[in-house]
């Protein structure tokens, strides 16, 4: 009888060492996925034995910054880099909302590879302002990053595409 209490004591002993066990390890297990710093393999490699990358220009007037959002996640991919012009009708509201929206994509916050033009420029399709802002942008992202290897123009109009990897 006095055998069978010590058994006991033992198994309940070995039961609450494995039951801590396992909380210490879930507890761990779930604080390193809390506090991984970047979820997403931010390490893009460029050149011949890569797929091609692409600079994006992507353009709309007022009130085209939710189909520019839209067009810009249709089309993403981490190797390109993109730059979004809303026209200077557009109000600094929608240009603000737009970059809000912009930080709360967790891929384009870790990938740092889309920038939204401060400073807009007034467009008319019908001169030389389409063709002096789609130069100015191609400045611009050479400066940002020369990695590119074939420069996309579009519209907030041109929604919906086949992404790069379709």
């Amino acid at each position: 009888m006095v055998m069978m209490g010590a058994e006991k004591r033992w198994l309940f002993t070995l039961f609450i060492a494995a039951l801590l066990s396992l909380l210490l390890l879930l507890l761990l297990t779930s604080l390193s996925t809390f506090t991984s710093p970047k979820p997403f393999p931010s390490t893009i490699h460029h050149g011949s034995h890569y797929p091609p990358s692409f600079a994006y220009f992507i353009t709309g007037n007022s009130n085209d910054g939710d189909r520019i959002l839209r067009l810009l996640l249709a089309v993403y991919h981490p190797r390109n880099r993109y730059l979004l012009h809303l026209s200077a009708e557009s109000a600094d509201e929608e240009r603000r909302r737009l970059v809000s929206q912009l930080k709360s994509v967790p891929a384009i916050r870790v990938f740092g590879n889309v920038d939204v033009v401060g400073k807009s420029d007034r467009v008319t399709y019908m001169g030389a302002s389409k063709i002096a802002i789609t130069l100015r942008a191609a400045a611009i992202l050479l400066r940002l990053d020369g990695g590119w290897n074939w420069f996309v123009t579009l519209s907030a109009q041109d929604y919906p595409l086949v992404t790069q990897d379709g």
